[in-house]
């Protein structure tokens, strides 16, 4: 669900705040809800069976429609840290991956 979601984006990103108070306001809570739902949009987009999950070769999909296109060193590595062992990704785990690389690039 998107508990797991909310909290991993959250625990991984950097988001501005009006007041530095460490809390999510309104507006950080307002960023934050559409970039999931643009990731869900992509993630759905390429789950092209619709198991809730996507492939190694669906993710590569996936990120370049995000905007990244990825070295295979760097593709396998994402595999390898965020993938089940048969190398599919549930959502939350593509959010993970998704927020690790904005923090990269």
């Amino acid at each position: 669900g998107f508990g797991g979601t909310l909290g991993a984006a959250l625990s991984l990103t950097p988001l501005p705040q009006k007041d530095g108070n460490g809390k999510l306001g309104l507006v950080e809570f307002n960023v934050l809800w559409n970039r999931i739902r643009n990731y869900l949009g992509i993630f759905r987009k390429f789950d092209l069976d619709k198991s809730g999950s996507i492939s190694a070769y669906e993710l590569r999909l996936a990120l370049e429609a995000a905007g990244y296109r990825l070295n295979k060193r760097l593709h396998e590595l994402l595999i390898t840290r965020y993938a089940e062992p048969d190398l599919s990704l549930d959502f939350d785990s593509f959010v993970c991956c998704l927020v690790r690389l904005e923090t990269m690039f």
